[in-house]
């Protein structure tokens, strides 16, 4: 699942179940892993969120997550 930047990837990897992880092959990569049979559905659905933000039209993320 993409993340943000390297840095959102250190907080997901920290912040995150048992179920997301990196390895060796995505270093330097802005993306983990994720475990499918053992995330919850709340975090998933967070993650993919997350994922989708990253490359959405600016408009869209706004409309998905409404004007502050």
């Amino acid at each position: 699942m993409r993340v943000e930047d390297l840095l959102e990837k250190v907080a997901v990897l920290a912040g995150s179940s048992g179920a997301v992880f990196d390895i060796p092959h995505f270093d330097g990569y802005p993306a983990v892993l994720i475990q499918l049979s053992a995330v919850d559905d709340a975090e998933l659905r967070e993650l993919i969120v997350s994922a989708w933000a990253t490359g959405a039209p600016p408009a869209l993320i706004e409309s998905f997550f409404g004007a502050d």
